[in-house]
């Protein structure tokens, strides 16, 4: 069963750009820079090197279109602008980088996640974070529907989740048509990594994304985010732990 991302949304406290308004760097789009050769995905990829940057750029720094969103883009051209934009000190996560382009992720005020390319020159890289057991602990979430919870054991963490897929749909609610999963593993982080498969007896370190019958999770904790794919065996379809979670109060 395919992995399930949920599309991306505008988050709260992003803004939107008025179509007159004239982000940072616009400029550039005179100086035939490359464009990216891949496509941002919705959710930070941890199958690669993400880490954390913030906007340093002064004005509205638009996210870019990519060509699957229109031929001619991307580009810094006034055409391929985005209506939502970030301003100086916005926290993103970014992956991949192409051409003039890093592929960032935003997190809103109440979690929702806004994807997408925006300009190299106008993101300055934050200083690694050092992560310890303690900084895993608390009750995480990504949306109203996927909930994660991490205690230490002594030198290991035991680690608890529950996801749906229905529940803001009062027609799904009504038919009883809501999906469930859920999840329990114990063991040791790598770092700021920690993934399992679920095995007969016991979880078997590491991620199988491919597994068709059993549940598997990756994490990264980038603080304060902790970032998550799951493959598709949990719970019915569309049910999935991928996301972006924050810590709950």
């Amino acid at each position: 069963m395919p992995r399930h991302h949920r599309p991306s949304a505008v988050p709260a406290g992003l803004v939107l750009l008025a179509a007159l308004a004239t982000p940072a760097f616009a400029q550039d789009a005179r100086t035939g820079a490359a464009k990216p050769s891949a496509i941002c995905p919705d959710l930070p990829d941890l199958g690669g090197t993400l880490r954390r940057a913030r906007v340093v750029a002064e004005g509205g720094v638009a996210f870019v279109r990519s060509a699957d969103a229109d031929p001619a883009c991307p580009s810094l051209a006034p055409a391929c602008r985005e209506k939502a934009f970030l301003v100086a000190g916005n926290g993103v996560i970014r992956g991949a980088s192409s051409g003039a382009f890093a592929c960032a992720s935003y997190v809103g005020a109440t979690g929702q996640i806004r994807s997408g390319w925006l300009p190299e020159r106008a993101l300055a890289d934050d200083a690694p974070a050092t992560v310890g057991l303690d900084d895993w602990i608390g009750t995480w979430m990504s949306g109203p529907e996927q909930t994660v919870t991490i205690r230490r054991k002594g030198e290991r963490l035991v680690l608890s989740g529950t996801a749906s897929y229905g529940t803001q749909d009062p027609e799904r609610v009504k038919r009883g048509a809501i999906n469930m999963g859920s999840f329990e593993a114990e063991l040791a982080p790598d770092g700021q990594d920690i993934a399992w498969t679920d095995g007969d007896k016991t979880v078997i370190p590491g991620f199988r994304p491919d597994e068709v019958s059993r549940c598997s999770v990756r994490m990264r904790l980038m603080p304060p985010d902790l970032v998550a794919e799951s493959n598709g065996a949990y719970g019915g379809m569309n049910v999935t732990f991928s996301g972006v979670y924050r810590r709950g109060g």
